[in-house]
Parts: structure tokens; C-alpha cells; sequence
């Protein structure tokens, strides 16, 4: 069945636990999510991405999800990723996403407060949940910025309380270390600010760039108040990486891509259950 963000998410953060939300791109994706979901029965947030629309359009992921997931007895959320456009919000929710995160991350605080508010107002009226994000990260695409120094970027306490009580919103994506794609070394997270983050916000707290970071840490996290792990390039590197093995070892001819695709599933699937039962 789908469900909002919030309502997962309190009860995540009451039981001392995280959800995991795992990006999707196409049918096979969603598949191998729902699939590790299931068979855990566990709750399970599917993410779709603003970035992805030149790859399918969002109307097009919300009809799959609701397909597959409304006769479902887990909860599951579909929840638009890393928003920073108000139409791409505008044409999820009216396809039927049942969360949104607005990313104005890279906006002075003011700014941020005043883009979130706005969408938390749009969003609440129909029923959807909304995830704000402060502190600065790296790029979506693992890339970064020259010059970028991941722990100026670190969320401010006193930002974080502010940005929370004026805007209304029902998660908090934090940034203290952690960085989207892959880690060039082992990450530092700096679970001293998270702390204080935690005991100065009355909502969730997300981790994004969570692939990579080794599994103590993100436990760590979790006791910590984050209630909802993101992870996206661990899944999609893993069913490549399978998919080169799969096809150096199936040579021939007549291979058919379906066969290709789901062995690809399977993988990601194999990722996904290993990260619920991590949060669990």
C-alpha cells in the first residue's frame, strides 16, 4: 500500500530505526526494490529522482509503483528525489507521489526558507509529505564542484532548528560528511553535529550518499535520530558490475537482453536486501 513519508518515517524515528530509500530508473528497478521489500515485509521508499526525468517520464513511474505496490500489505513510499524545480514538484504530486523533497541546499538560508515553506503549503494541502535539505553536498552525479569543501558545507545547528520551525517540513536531510557517489576514501562523518542536529529538530533526519559509508557508521547514524538512509550508487554500480559478469560468461548468440536484465534484478534486489536488514 503507499503511504506518506511522514507517516513512515515517525514511526521509524519512535522505533529508533531507519527506512531505506532506494533510487529507481526504470521497471526493473522498481522491481528489484519491491521485491527485497516484500519478501522482508518491510516498508520501503522508492526514489525517483528530478534528474531522471530525461530518462522516463515520472507519470509513466508513478503508474508502474501504484500498479505493483497498492495491492501490497507493506507500506511503501513514492517519493520524488532532489527537487529543485516547483513544476517537477507540481507534476509528481499530480501524478501521484505521496512525498517530495525540495533541495535548496545551494540557496542562502533565507532563500531556502522562504522556496520550502511555499512547497511545504502546496504539498500538505493534498496530503503529501515534503523532505527540505540544508548543508552542502557534492553533485548528485558523484561529481564535484572545484574548490567544494565538504565540511563548510556542514548543517548548522542553529540553521537546522530555524529551517525546520519556519518551514514546516516533515524530514531533515542533513549534510556532515557524507557525499552522493562513490567515496574516494573512507568517509568521516562528523556524528558529533549529528547529535546536536538531533536533539535540536522534532522531525526525522536523512542521510543522503549513504553508499560506501561503512555499515557501523550508519548503525551509528540511526541511533543518532536519522530515520531514513538514501542510497542510490551502490545499487546501480553493483547491477553493472554483474551484468559485465553475467555477459563475459553467457557468450552466445541468442543471449536475449531480457535474460540480461534480469540478472541485473536480481543484484540489485540482493543491494537492497542487504541494506533493510542493516536498518532493521
Amino acid at each position: 500500500m503507499l503511504t506518506t513519508l511522514s507517516t513512515l518515517l515517525e514511526t521509524a524515528k519512535q522505533e529508533k530505526r531507519a527506512v531505506g530509500a532506494f533510487n529507481v530508473y526504470n521497471l526493473e528497478t522498481i522491481l528489484a526494490v519491491v521485491e527485497a521489500a516484500n519478501r522482508l515485509k518491510s516498508p520501503v521508499i522508492i526514489s525517483f529522482g528530478e534528474g531522471y526525468f530525461s530518462h522516463a517520464p515520472v507519470e509513466a513511474i508513478a503508474a508502474i509503483v501504484k500498479e505493483i505496490c497498492t495491492p501490497l500489505a507493506i507500506q511503501v513510499v513514492l517519493h520524488l528525489d532532489h527537487a529543485k524545480e516547483l513544476k517537477s514538484i507540481a507534476r509528481a504530486i499530480r501524478a501521484g507521489f505521496t512525498s517530495v523533497m525540495y533541495d535548496g541546499s545551494a540557496l542562502p538560508l533565507c532563500e531556502n526558507i522562504k522556496n520550502t515553506k511555499h512547497i511545504v503549503e502546496y504539498a500538505h494541502a493534498v496530503g503529501v509529505s515534503v523532505e527540505g535539505e540544508l548543508g552542502y553536498m557534492n553533485n548528485e552525479d558523484g561529481t564535484f564542484e572545484e574548490g567544494l569543501d565538504l565540511e563548510k558545507g556542514y548543517t548548522s545547528v542553529q540553521d537546522a532548528a530555524e529551517y525546520v520551525a519556519s518551514t514546516g517540513i516533515d524530514a531533515l536531510a542533513v549534510a556532515i560528511g557524507n557525499a552522493h557517489g562513490i567515496y574516494k576514501g573512507k568517509p568521516t562523518l562528523d556524528f558529533v553535529q549529528l547529535g546536536k542536529i538531533g536533539q535540536a529538530v522534532p522531525v526525522p533526519i536523512v542521510l543522503h550518499g549513504c553508499s560506501g559509508i561503512p555499515d557501523d557508521y550508519l548503525r551509528k547514524a540511526v541511533s543518532l535520530g536519522v530515520s531514513k538512509i538514501n542510497v542510490n550508487t551502490e545499487i546501480s554500480t553493483g547491477a553493472v558490475l554483474s551484468a559485465r559478469k553475467f555477459l563475459a560468461q553467457n557468450t552466445a548468440k541468442d543471449l536475449r537482453f531480457e535474460t540480461v536484465l534480469m540478472d541485473a534484478r536480481h543484484s540489485m534486489s540482493a543491494t537492497v536486501e542487504r541494506f533493510i536488514k542493516l536498518l532493521s
